[in-house]
């Protein structure tokens, strides 16, 4: 079934509802869309190009809706705001079925709900290849944002999860893409779902904002080697991370032993996991970790921001190695 450019909006419009988020007035059905607030705003906009960030080989159409969106709540969440407000802009290649573009935007409609946002607009437009751009509009939270650049030395370094799983599930796809008659290992599922259908922490965010003692936040997009390198950037400070300290899914040592990958670049460099890495101003590591703990989040306590330039990993007392910016590089 052949949708033209009218049909397609028309089925976008149904999916985005009439939703009551706060301060909308007009969505979709007029050339721009219409919403107010108090502000300040919080915008971020991603591209999602099909063979770069994702494969229609692996990623089924509904997760990948999840994911699309996912990413960019993700980045509101590293600055512990509210998502309100979503433009969606697609270009869809000759011969993707009407079947498959469905079942996207069914994953899209899933997370508008999760997270309470109104789709208000977009684009969608024929091209050689599948293109997903995403911006989301965000409410600063009542307590103000946190920015990359508040580090300081004494500070101590979190991670809201557990590293290297994403990167450690797109293995297993590939993986799987040469060796489906294998089968896939039941324990491996959880690490294949981090990487196809991430969860942003949007209440972690509010929880560290309103906490009063974080002093910097960063998503974990491009790997923790370059996430905390841009903290280090932007707070002119160095950072130490124990690579003892470092916490992964239990299955993750398996899956790097079968398929002969190593566990620390999953977990440094590899990317993807969408949780968040933070700095907490010294005497206020219990306050946070109990406020987190209250609302069933986890905080882990990974290293300490210096004075200095760069980031360091110690494998051993004393011996360093720098990592600064070692992680995934979108134009390599």
């Amino acid at each position: 079934m052949t949708l033209s450019e009218r049909n397609i909006i028309e089925h976008i419009r149904k999916i985005a509802g009439r939703p009551s988020v706060q301060g909308l007035i007009r969505g979709i059905g007029d050339d721009c869309s219409v919403f107010g607030g108090p502000g300040p705003w919080l915008v971020s906009t991603d591209m999602l190009v099909d063979g770069v960030h994702f494969n229609r080989d692996w990623h089924p159409p509904r997760l990948l809706g999840r994911k699309s969106l996912a990413v960019n709540l993700s980045d509101i969440a590293a600055m512990g705001g509210i998502p309100r407000y979503i433009l969606l802009s697609v270009s869809l290649p000759p011969g993707l079925s009407s079947e498959w573009l469905f079942q996207w935007l069914g994953g899209v409609a899933e997370i508008l709900s999760e997270y309470d946002c109104a789709l208000i607009g977009g684009d969608t437009v024929t091209g050689s290849e599948l293109n997903i751009s995403v911006t989301v509009l965000g409410e600063q939270h009542p307590a103000g944002s946190l920015y990359r650049s508040g580090a300081g030395a004494g500070d101590t370094v979190y991670v809201s999860g557990v590293l290297g799983s994403s990167a450690a599930g797109l293995a297993i796809l590939k993986h799987m893409e040469h060796n489906a008659e294998q089968g896939l290992k039941d324990t491996w599922q959880t690490l294949v779902d981090a990487h196809l259908d991430p969860v942003p922490q949007i209440q972690t965010g509010q929880i560290l904002c309103a906490s009063g003692w974080v002093t910097s936040m960063q998503d974990i997009s491009d790997g923790l080697a370059t996430d905390l390198s841009h903290i280090c950037k932007e707070s002119a400070v160095s950072a130490l991370i124990l690579a003892e300290k470092l916490p992964n899914h239990p299955v993750l040592d398996d899956v790097c032993e079968a398929l002969n990958i190593r566990k620390l670049d999953c977990i440094l460099r590899g990317g993807e996991d969408y949780q968040l890495v933070f700095t907490v101003r010294k005497g206020g590591e219990k306050t946070v970790e109990d406020l987190l703990q209250g609302q069933g989040k986890t905080a882990y306590p990974i290293g300490t921001i210096e004075k200095g330039r760069g980031l360091f990993l110690e494998k051993s007392p004393g011996i360093r190695q720098e990592i600064t910016f070692q992680g995934y590089e979108h134009l390599a």
